[in-house]
């Protein structure tokens, strides 16, 4: 939702800044980390691991227990800001974990009707069915592709129309969340992780580096 090409990956930061015992839930934690492995393996570029006290070392052996291999190196520990930043370019490290983004955390209220169109279910069929055809002909180009070794360029085009047919769907399956209140989520899926606020700053909104996986 949050990854456009050419990013393809995102970095995940873990602030563990005063963790103790009695904040530690190790179920979201094992549910976000195996949905990333199931669902998602290679959006996953990383996972920064920030300020952990000597405690977690003995966690950290049962968590890398539920992982991948592969995941389990995805993850670094970083003890301080500088070495946050050689993943991280400094000026979007928030300044409570040592860095220079004024980053404010506002959560703003649903409003009444924002997800009135799920409830059109003929748009949505509309839709789903150019979707299927879509996917279809996707299957069908990727394997004139393999046989042939030939550019794919039919296949990147139909990669383009799935989507732009995703973001004509997504009012209809999908509820609006922070990210569209706050304008992260434009206009046919448009991402502008710093958008401006009224009167003129960008804050309050989530925060990533288009540089940065």
């Amino acid at each position: 939702m949050l990854l456009r090409p050419p990013v393809d990956t995102a970095t995940i930061v873990f602030d563990m800044t005063d963790f103790s015992m009695a904040n530690m839930d190790y179920t979201p934690v094992k549910f976000m980390i195996k949905c990333f492995e199931a669902n998602y393996p290679e959006s996953l570029g990383s996972v920064l691991v920030y300020k952990a006290p000597w405690l977690f070392n003995q966690i950290w052996k049962i968590i890398k227990g539920w992982l991948d291999p592969v995941v389990a190196q995805k993850v670094h520990f970083c003890t301080n800001v500088d070495e946050l930043s050689e993943w991280i370019p400094k000026s979007r490290i928030m300044k409570e974990l040592g860095g220079d983004e004024a980053y404010t955390y506002t959560y703003v209220e649903p409003s009444e009707g924002e997800n009135t169109q799920m409830q059109d279910q003929s748009a949505k069929t509309k839709w789903l069915d150019e979707r299927k055809e879509l996917v279809k002909s996707y299957e069908g180009e990727t394997v004139n592709w393999v046989q042939s070794q030939d550019q794919g360029e039919g296949r990147t085009r139909l990669a383009q129309r799935l989507a732009e047919n995703y973001w004509k769907l997504d009012p209809y399956v999908r509820a609006r969340s922070l990210y569209d209140r706050t304008g992260v989520i434009g206009q046919d899926g448009k991402l502008d992780f710093y958008p401006k606020a009224a009167g003129g700053s960008a804050g309050g909104h989530a925060a990533a580096d288009d540089g940065v996986d």
